[in-house]
C-alpha cells in the first residue's frame, strides 16, 4: 500500500512538473516530447511518461496524432479565438462576482499584487505575478468550477506568449489598474469591461503575431 501511493505521488509530481515545464517555455510550441528523454530529464521511467502525457492530451497542452509521436499543441488563429472566447465569457462573470464580494482589504491585496506585476523582471517573472492577480480575483468571486475552467484552458496560451513576446506592458498595467480602480468605486460593470478588453488585447497581439509567422514562412517556402 506504501509502495502504491509513493507510486501515485510520482506520477503527479511528474505530471506537475511537466505542466509547469511547458507552460514556462521550457519546451516550446510543436516541440516533439520523447518518452525517453522525458524519462531522463525527470528521473523515471516511461511508464509514468506515457500517462503523463495522455493526461495531458486531455487537458489540451499535448497534441499526439495517430502513428506518431507527442509534441507540445500549436496554438493556431481558431483556437486562440476559442481561448479568448472562453476566458472573455468567464471574466464576465468572475470579475463581477469579485467587484461584489470584494472587502477593502481585498481589494488592497489586488493593488499589491498589481505593484508586484508592475516591478516584476523577466517574462518569467511577469507571468506569475500576473497569474497571481487573477488567482486573487478568481478567489474572493468564490467561484472554483470557474477557476478549474480557466486553469485547465488558458495555459494553452502561455507557451504561444512566449514564442510571440508580450504584449505591451504598460497596457497591461493600466487595465489592471482600471480594474482596480472600478472595484474601489464599485462598478462591476466597468470593471467588468476593462476585464474584457484585455482579452481582446491578447487575441488581437497573437491572431497578429501567428498570421505574421504564416506569412513569413509561406514567403520563405515561395523563395
Amino acid at each position: 500500500m506504501v509502495k502504491h501511493l509513493r507510486e501515485e505521488l510520482t506520477y503527479q509530481g511528474l505530471l506537475a512538473a511537466l505542466r509547469r515545464d511547458i507552460r514556462l517555455g521550457h519546451f516550446p510550441p510543436g516541440a516533439r516530447l520523447k518518452v525517453a528523454e522525458l524519462a531522463r530529464r525527470y528521473r523515471t521511467s516511461a511508464m509514468p511518461v506515457r500517462q503523463a502525457l495522455l493526461e495531458l492530451q486531455a487537458q489540451g497542452l499535448v497534441s499526439i496524432p495517430a502513428n506518431r509521436g507527442a509534441s507540445v499543441r500549436i496554438v493556431d488563429e481558431q483556437l486562440a479565438h476559442n481561448l479568448c472566447d472562453l476566458r472573455k465569457a468567464i471574466l464576465g462573470l468572475v470579475v463581477r462576482r469579485f467587484v461584489e464580494h470584494a472587502t477593502q482589504d481585498d481589494i488592497d491585496t489586488l493593488e499589491a499584487l498589481e505593484n508586484r506585476l508592475d516591478a516584476a523582471v523577466g517574462i518569467d517573472d511577469h507571468m506569475v505575478a500576473n497569474d497571481l492577480f487573477f488567482d486573487h480575483v478568481l478567489r474572493v468571486a468564490g467561484n472554483p468550477e470557474a477557476a478549474e475552467a480557466l486553469d485547465r484552458t488558458w495555459p494553452l496560451i502561455y507557451p504561444a506568449a512566449r514564442h510571440f513576446g508580450p504584449r505591451d506592458l504598460g497596457a497591461i498595467s493600466r487595465n489592471h489598474r482600471g480594474i482596480i480602480a472600478a472595484a474601489r468605486r464599485g462598478d462591476a460593470g466597468d470593471a467588468v469591461a476593462l476585464a474584457q478588453d484585455a482579452v481582446e488585447a491578447v487575441r488581437e497581439h497573437l491572431v497578429g503575431k501567428i498570421r505574421a509567422e504564416q506569412a513569413a514562412e509561406q514567403g520563405a517556402a515561395a523563395s
